[in-house]
């Protein structure tokens, strides 16, 4: 658990504007509620309380991160068009025209800019071929740390009154015990850490018929974990009193506890954290896929869907970029990693209600739980979005001599050279012959590789700026006030951004793994 800071830990009164979302600011052993002030030109972080404390300074390399606005834009965006860098920035923007030299963007954060057309990977005018559902998560704002009823609680003795007091102080050590425990998962930044336990973590993100779901995951030893999607989070039902009976008799209870008991034993419990769903489980060798849910008679089942293959090899301590793509009338999922196709399941209509497709789950969420396993994992980059049924990931849309152009309606792709972006088109050198298509009608461009540059590693010490809902600028962050930043980028020089859409800013990314989970979150 994040150690509080000792000496701010004397029952600081909250803000006196409950309405607004305070700034969070996260050092390396504490963090602190607030408002962001800016950065002055020494590098010197400005932090203000509404409470008559502070005005607070620290040195910006002690500082890990600053969530702005408890991970909320001002002005929330919902346009999905985004062009990445080969160092990994992600820059939401639409094109406004492209030559042999440069790339000129219309921004919502920094205006226009100008990029070397060589510092450009892709561009994605219209990425997954659909609207884009969730991004994040910025914030625990729609997400659920959950886990079914407990069991039935031991019959309370009574005490005599002599023992009230002690009573009383022992509970209020258990639970204080309790409290620092806090739920198996925790949010931090933009990421979701799981710390060990049986506990669930889900959200109803609106998940529609033909979906994309992607995350990154990172561990430290191989875990087994469950991830959920379209599901309902059906609550399970279990036996109630007989009529003129008050409660359950003893021998009822015990036969559900039992039966509750023998559900966490077995896959069965899936149906109980996850309702109506399809489950796909990741192990060290394999992955499979189950349906699980509740029966007529509310009894909870878990059904293992076939594969023609189920192979799936992970490191000991790594991470990796997952994509379940599922389209529930056809009945078709398939799942990739780190963006190369994986493996494919197919659902017999035939076998399945033929009113629902040959699909059985009807609900909308998402969900992500560990099984029988207390090794950490952290989760981030979680994206939904519609999807056009475009069988390939983006990795094999790379080509080292061709640029690649991969059509909104998920089958058509040219390839050749782009010449040019202009007025809403771009032109294609075709291998067969010239071609001028409208940007409307293209999903993603991806640039050959031989003429990509390489970035040059930089001893600097760069901040990473993320905005909702895509979007990502990284490099040594000037003079910044709580609206606005002057950013010095490793491939765009001076810019100005504006805040409003940011969310986080990080000055320490985490980027290794354990070294992070060391800071005990």
């Amino acid at each position: 658990m994040i150690r509080t800071l000792l000496l701010l830990a004397t029952a600081l009164p909250l803000l006196a504007d409950e309405s607004k979302e305070p700034d969070l600011l996260r050092l390396s052993n504490g963090e602190l509620e607030g408002k962001f002030g800016g950065i002055d030109d020494k590098g010197i972080l400005r932090w203000e309380r509404e409470d008559g404390v502070g005005p607070m300074e620290f040195k910006t390399d002690k500082v890990r991160q600053i969530v702005l606005r408890g991970g909320h834009p001002v002005d929330p965006g919902k346009d999905a068009s985004h062009l990445e860098l080969v160092n990994g920035d992600r820059i939401p923007a639409h094109v406004v025209s492209l030559d042999a030299e440069s790339v000129t963007l219309d921004t919502p954060m920094a205006g226009r800019l100008v990029v070397p057309r060589n510092s450009v990977r892709n561009i994605s005018p219209n990425p997954f071929g659909g609207r884009l559902i969730y991004a994040g998560p910025f914030s625990e704002a729609g997400w659920k740390v959950y886990k079914p009823a407990d069991d039935f609680p031991p019959e309370e003795e009574e005490k005599p009154e002599d023992d009230a007091e002690d009573a009383d102080a022992d509970n209020e050590e258990v639970e204080g015990e309790e409290e620092d425990a806090g739920p198996d998962w925790k949010h931090s930044g933009s990421k979701w850490y799981f710390t060990g336990g049986r506990e669930a973590l889900r959200s109803d993100v609106g998940m529609p018929d033909k979906a994309i779901l992607r995350f990154t995951l990172e561990w430290r030893s191989r875990p087994p974990i469950a991830i959920a999607f379209h599901a309902d989070f059906a609550d399970p039902v279990y036996p109630e009193p007989e009529e003129g009976e008050e409660e359950l008799t003893e021998e009822a209870k015990k036969e559900l506890q039992q039966e509750r008991d023998n559900r966490r034993r077995s896959s069965q419990h899936l149906a109980d954290h996850f309702g109506n769903a399809y489950i796909l489980t990741l192990r060290s060798s394999y992955a499979q896929l189950q349906h699980c849910g509740f029966n007529e008679d509310g009894n909870p089942f878990v059904d293992q869907i076939r594969s023609s293959a189920t192979n799936i090899r992970f490191d000991d301590t790594g991470t990796a970029d997952f994509e379940i793509r599922c389209d529930r009338k056809k009945g078709g999922i398939a799942l990739f990693v780190n963006g190369e196709f994986s493996m494919q399941w197919n659902i017999d209509p035939q076998e399945e209600d033929e009113e629902k497709g040959g699909y059985a789950a009807p609900g909308s969420g998402i969900g992500f739980q560990m099984l029988g396993s207390d090794v950490p994992i952290r989760i981030s980059d979680i994206i939904v979005a519609e999807w056009n049924g475009m069988p390939d990931s983006a990795r094999s849309l790379q080509s080292d001599e061709f640029d690649v152009v991969l059509l909104t309606n998920g089958t058509d792709r040219f390839s050749g050279k782009v010449s040019s972006i202009e007025n809403g088109a771009v032109k294609l050198e075709g291998r067969y012959a010239p071609l001028e298509i409208p940007m409307e009608e293209i999903a993603e461009i991806h640039f050959a590789r031989d003429g990509l540059e390489e970035p040059e590693e930089t001893r600097d010490r760069q901040s990473r700026t993320h905005f909702q809902p895509l979007g990502r600028l990284s490099g040594i962050a000037g003079v910044t006030t709580a609206e606005t930043m002057k950013l010095r980028s490793p491939l765009l020089g001076e810019i100005d951004l504006d805040l409003s859409s940011a969310v986080i800013i990080e000055f320490q990314s985490g980027s290794s793994f354990l070294n992070y989970w060391d800071e005990e979150l």
